[in-house]
Formats: structure tokens, C-alpha cells, sequence
């Protein structure tokens, strides 16, 4: 078994997906995590359900895919909180300017950003992915460094092509780079 495998095999992730294009990468990191034996449970906002099917992640995690703070499904009977009393990590994959923005304000307006505000002490794993411009936004930047001060930690973004075909600063890692940091950084922190 692969170290990265030995280190995730059962652990509890949140997979929180934002509303960037790159939410179908999001796809293949649910995948990736599946395949190294974590336990993913994924948390959409509605802005991401218009670029990738909840279907899609069910099928991929084998669990139900939250998106709705008020219309949790009638077996599942999961908040923010309890989400947040079960889980080792979350990554959030896209992670957006706006989600970004939320979680360093404490905004709390959907259920992936109140998740996020409740479960600000854990392993926090951040992937932005946005255009080049909103990325260098001063503002952007002094949400990631609250962020950073709370103890998040970030991957990417990168160099490369972007959704409105320019080259530039702002694509979301890919997947495979994700599932190892976080491996790293459970690992370091002996989760």
C-alpha cells in the first residue's frame, strides 16, 4: 500500500466544493480520496450543483452529498456540527474568491460556509482556483492570510490555462498533488 494510502486509509474528510469551474477536478480528488480509504462526505454550494451533478460525488463517495442547510435528507441527520465533530480534515476543491472570503469573515450564509466557520480548528486545507485578476486582489489575499494566521494551509494555485482561456496564476492544483499534502499534513500533525 502506497505511504499516502497508509496515512488516509480511514480517515474523515470533508470535501467541500465551491462554485469554479474547476469543480469537476473536485471529481477526480473525490475519487482519489475514495481510493485511499478515507471516508468522504462532500458539501456542495448551490453554485457548484450548476457546474457538477450531487449525483456525480454520491456515486464516487458512496454517500449523500449536503447542499441544502435545511433540507438534509430525512436518513441523514447531519449539521454543521455534527459534520464537524466527524471529521478529521476538510479540503475545500475549488476553493473560490468568495468562499474564501466567507470563511476569513465568518460569513456563514450556506452550509458550506457555516461548516467551515464551525470547523475552523481543524485541518483545513484550502485549493483556490480562480482567474488571475481576482487572485492578485489585495482583498483576496488579506482573507488567504487570515486564513493562514487561523492555522489553514493551502495548495496551489498554479500556473496554466484558465476557464476564460488566458495563461496565468490562479488554476487549482491537481488532485493528485492535493491527496498528498494532505497526507503530509496529517502526518505532521499525527491525526
Amino acid at each position: 500500500m502506497p505511504k499516502a494510502q497508509q496515512i488516509l486509509h480511514g480517515k474523515k474528510v470533508i470535501l467541500g466544493v465551491s462554485g469554479g469551474i474547476a469543480a469537476y477536478k473536485a471529481v477526480d480528488l473525490a475519487s482519489r480520496l475514495v481510493k485511499s480509504g478515507c471516508i468522504v462526505t462532500t458539501i456542495m454550494t448551490k453554485n457548484a450543483t450548476k457546474l457538477v451533478a450531487p449525483k456525480t460525488f454520491e456515486a464516487i463517495t458512496s454517500q449523500a452529498v449536503l447542499v441544502d442547510m435545511w433540507n438534509t435528507p430525512q436518513d441523514f441527520e447531519i449539521t454543521h456540527i455534527d459534520v464537524r465533530d466527524n471529521c478529521d480534515a476538510i479540503i475545500v476543491a475549488p476553493a473560490t474568491a468568495n468562499i474564501i472570503g466567507k470563511f476569513a469573515n465568518g460569513i456563514c450564509d450556506d452550509l458550506l460556509s457555516t461548516t467551515l466557520c464551525a470547523c475552523w480548528r481543524k485541518l483545513n486545507l484550502i485549493a483556490p482556483a480562480m482567474n488571475e485578476q481576482m487572485w492578485s486582489n489585495p482583498a483576496v489575499h488579506r482573507n488567504i492570510e487570515m486564513l493562514s494566521q487561523m492555522g489553514c494551509q493551502y495548495v496551489g494555485p498554479e500556473n496554466g490555462r484558465l476557464a476564460c482561456g488566458e495563461d496565468g496564476l490562479g488554476r487549482m492544483s491537481e488532485p493528485g498533488e492535493i491527496v498528498e499534502m494532505l497526507a503530509q499534513l496529517i502526518s505532521q500533525q499525527n491525526l
